[in-house]
């Protein structure tokens, strides 16, 4: 036994190799004989099951898509609106030259002015805690135009109720 061992490691290439011949011509002859391979496919999901999945990635990109701020806490209860921007100034035409316009619309929520226009490419509103939504059409000197509509929510200014801290002890405060 001994002198097989300086062997050892031929004899274990060998026994892998004739391991891979077998395997190789069991794929040969699987080829030859053209025999199906199966495969253990997971069944499509329902038309109802694909049509509720996609309504919900629906509902979910709109909802990662809204603008949230929420009005900052400035100790007085006389405040209740939050400064607001919409910056679309670096929108642009491909077509080299021609000159773009822009068009806000206000689709839903408390009314607000866009100020300082709606034809501006960047405005501005003051808004109360809500929910907004607005249209941008930008448009070209040739007709062309896009529209994205954007949802800005404005969440109520935070306040949180006053800590009651409170000892309650034998004796009284009457002298």
């Amino acid at each position: 036994m001994d002198r097989l061992l300086p062997f050892l490691p031929f004899i274990l290439v060998a026994a892998m190799l004739f391991g891979w011949k077998e395997y190789e011509s069991h794929i040969i002859e699987a080829a030859n004989n053209k025999r199906a391979v199966s495969f253990n496919v997971p069944n499509e999901p329902s038309p109802v099951t694909f049509n509720r999945k996609s309504q919900l990635e629906q509902m979910a990109l709109a909802e990662r898509s809204k603008v949230k701020v929420m009005v900052e806490h400035d100790n007085s209860p006389l405040t209740d609106t939050y400064p607001m921007i919409m910056d679309a100034t670096e929108s642009f035409d491909p077509d080299y030259g021609d000159e773009i316009q822009f068009q806000w619309k206000q689709k839903s929520g408390s009314k607000v002015e866009l100020k300082p226009n709606p034809f501006s490419g960047k405005v501005s509103f003051e808004g109360m805690a809500g929910e907004y939504v607005f249209e941008l059409t930008v448009s070209d000197n040739y007709g062309a135009k896009n529209t994205v509509i954007k949802t800005v929510v404005i969440e109520p200014e935070p306040n949180v109720p006053p800590v009651i801290q409170m000892k309650v002890r034998q004796g009284s405060e009457l002298k």
